[in-house]
């Protein structure tokens, strides 16, 4: 199996700290992004025909466009800009008037058939932009909401007097100062040529961490990070890279990670966006980017010095796409589409209190209400779930019901977490264990995208097709906030687990996030629920995806050990324990409560330790003198230890059996098949009776909710 070069986490989780906008953080996980094959060059003209215009086939553009190449105004703030290169910060305001004008100029154009859009290109110069929140559960990650800098941005004419947020950006712009001349030096240690154009940028200029004072820097510098409830899954698949001369190895520069940066956030912060384009800017050349959640499109460098070259040509002409594309060609998903009779979609800062017709096929429609999961990322699933009041006849007709709006990017080779759960629903018992569903709904794949490009059939490395999933709404697990309630949730989870293997499948992705509760509208029992099956495998299918895949916190040490591991039932219980060791550690009263200090449990997940020396530091966790609960917990102490101890001693088994198979890499069934499982349960039910309640609802079945 191939794999990309790519730190751990990036490759088993698509949780890209929204807070950590560090320069090393940029190049720890924007350059894997970014290199390699996930970038295809093509020319000005192919990145073009993304727009679908015909506007310069027209006489009336051509005159335009003289018109434009005769301006002396465009001319002399062309020149100003050229003045200012060797001086980052000062280009900002001198490039963004020039491309002003231009704009003026194409806005002019009478004969399109759209109506310009109203654009302006604002320098930021030190002004801070607030950096999009991540949200799990409905709650906004702690430490998420900072503001960072950045050079420039294309928004609406309306946003140009306020711009705060990454929610107002239509295209992001990043500039690299050009190194000035170096007089030449007579020394008997220089050689011809050897001398280096590149220069690094002075973090002091524009940083990725560029805080809101010198005490909000001193406190990104030393606090580690809190990290949501759900940290997020993602594997690539394995690499089949496409033979072709387009996706060649790439190595991004820092100027490439920024605006990568710059377009995940644009991307991010609203969730309506399925591409967007960005412009680097290294005078006197200008390159456009698109980016998408398969990576990005290039074009060469474009040297605009020039008003009679075609670089200038292409470079108005991508101008000329901005005011006259349609929403959709610009990056704006329809399926979250303008109200009726609207021409052009406004910036919105969210989705809330919109409303959308599921399916073609039916009346079904959903107002979307309150953001529950939000994931970072630029290449990824990028998952928004959304909880919804569900019209099934249609908004104001019958009775709604609660319920979720998921939009993730699958990969297209995955079957769809919809057809999953239908199957599994075949089974009686399914609707105790796993979560309902109700509509599907199928966007584009990113290769259908790409194919505007003017390639028919374009080689996407890993293909991901956007898909929307509307299925029962279900409180977050960290709810259940009692010490009775942890011992319910193990038992829940069990079980649920072993319905699973009986219908022929893995989870995969046991994890804090994925687990899930609902009342029993009769008696406010609690039903404990797995849900997020877009990981899920068939047991023995010749999946395409590996076998590698989980939330990092809760992978079992033998993934993390071996990656080339075939998925066991096992591999889901030992993430099931370590979901209940997190949790009794980790949170008070249904929130992650540990004051000023340290993560408690950062070793299993920290973003600069591979994945051995992860599952080291589980290893050691298990045979801890130190407490496994917090105080809220305490009086589950006795009962944590010993799951702890009994899968070390479980462990200690498994080595032996290596050792006696001479097989370092045996996983025999007694641990990790149905005899380990067994042996958890009975754990669960000696003495400590985990599969009774330990307080009944109304009805005397299940477990009371407080």
């Amino acid at each position: 199996m191939e794999h990309q070069s790519t730190p751990a986490a990036l490759e088993i989780s698509s949780n890209r700290s929204l807070f950590w906008h560090k320069s090393d953080d940029l190049d720890k996980f924007r350059q894997p992004e970014l290199s390699g094959s996930t970038v295809q060059a093509v020319k000005a003209d192919d990145l073009l025909a993304f727009a679908n215009l015909r506007l310069w086939d027209d006489l009336e553009w051509n005159q335009m466009f003289e018109a434009i190449k005769n301006d002396t105004t465009q001319a002399d703030l062309c020149r100003c800009w050229f003045a200012t290169s060797h001086f980052e910060p000062k280009q900002y305001k001198p490039f963004c008037d020039w491309v002003e004008r231009l704009i003026t100029l194409i806005s002019k154009l009478e004969q399109s058939s759209e109506s310009p859009r109203p654009l302006s290109f604002v320098p930021l110069s030190r002004k801070l932009l607030s950096a999009t929140p991540g949200d799990a559960d409905g709650d906004e990650v702690n430490g998420a909401s900072i503001s960072f800098k950045t050079g420039a941005v294309c928004v609406l004419k309306g946003e140009a007097n306020d711009v705060r947020n990454w929610s107002q950006v239509l295209v992001p712009i990043e500039f690299e100062k050009r190194s000035p001349p170096r007089p030449a030096r007579k020394s008997f240690n220089s050689f011809p040529g050897s001398s280096s154009s590149s220069q690094t940028r002075s973090n002091s200029t524009q940083s990725g961490t560029s805080a809101k004072g010198s005490d909000t820097a001193a406190k990104l510098k030393t606090k580690q990070p809190h990290i949501p409830h759900h940290i997020p899954s993602h594997t690539p698949l394995p690499a089949t890279r496409p033979n072709s001369s387009s996706l060649r190895t790439y190595t991004p520069s820092l100027t490439d990670n920024q605006l990568s940066h710059y377009a995940m956030e644009t991307l991010s912060a609203v969730g309506d966006r399925t591409h967007v384009f960005g412009l680097a800017v290294k005078c006197p050349n200008v390159t456009l980017w698109y980016f998408d959640r398969c990576g990005a499109v290039r074009s060469p460098p474009l040297n605009v010095q020039d008003s009679q070259g075609q670089d200038f040509l292409a470079f108005v002409k991508f101008l000329s796409t901005l005011v006259y594309m349609e929403d959709d060609a610009l990056g704006f998903n329809p399926f979250f589409g303008a109200s009726p009779g609207t021409k052009r979609v406004g910036m919105r800062k969210n989705l809330r209190n919109i409303s959308i017709k599921v399916s073609e096929l039916s009346e079904a429609s959903l107002k979307l209400e309150q953001e529950l999961v939000r994931r970072a990322g630029l290449v990824g699933r990028a998952t928004v779930v959304y909880k919804a009041e569900l019209w099934h006849q249609g908004e104001g007709n019958g009775v709604s019901v609660d319920a979720v709006l998921k939009s993730s990017w699958q990969h297209v080779p995955r079957i769809p977490e919809y057809d999953i759960l239908q199957e599994l629903h075949t089974h009686s018992e399914a609707s105790q264990h796993v979560v309902e569903v109700f509509y599907k709904m199928e966007g584009p794949t990113v290769s259908s995208q790409r194919g505007r490009f003017g390639e028919p059939k374009p080689q996407v490395l890993d293909d991901r097709a956007l898909r929307y999933t509307v299925a029962e709404c279900l409180s977050p697990i960290t709810k259940l906030s009692q010490p009775f309630h942890i011992p319910h949730i193990g038992w829940s989870v069990l079980q649920a687990i072993k319905f699973l293997k009986r219908a022929g499948w893995f989870h995969r992705d046991i994890s804090v996030g994925n687990i899930g509760f609902k009342l029993n509208p009769d008696c406010q029992g609690v039903i404990v629920k797995l849900l997020d099956f877009d990981l899920s495998k068939e047991i023995g299918s010749n999946s395409k995806g590996p076998h590698w895949t989980g939330t990092l916190p809760f992978m079992s040490i033998e993934l993390l050990e071996n990656r080339e591991a075939v998925h066991k039932i096992g591999f889901e219980v030992e993430a099931l324990m370590w979901v209940l060791l997190w949790i009794v550690q980790v949170y008070v009263e249904g929130k992650e409560e540990y004051g000023d200090t340290e993560h408690p449990l950062i070793d299993w997940f920290s973003n600069d330790r591979k994945p051995k020396t992860l599952a080291g530091s589980k290893r050691v966790y298990l045979q801890q003198v130190d407490p496994f609960t917090n105080n809220h917990y305490m009086v589950l102490e006795p009962q944590m230890k010993s799951l702890a101890r009994k899968w070390d001693a479980m462990r200690y088994d498994l080595l032996r059996m290596r050792d006696e198979a001479n097989d370092p890499k045996l996983l025999p069934d007694r641990i990790y098949g149905d005899e380990g499982v067994q042996e958890i349960e009975t754990w669960m039910i000696e003495d400590r009776h985990w599969n009774v309640p330990k307080r009944y609802c109304t009805c005397g079945t299940h477990c009371a909710f407080d």
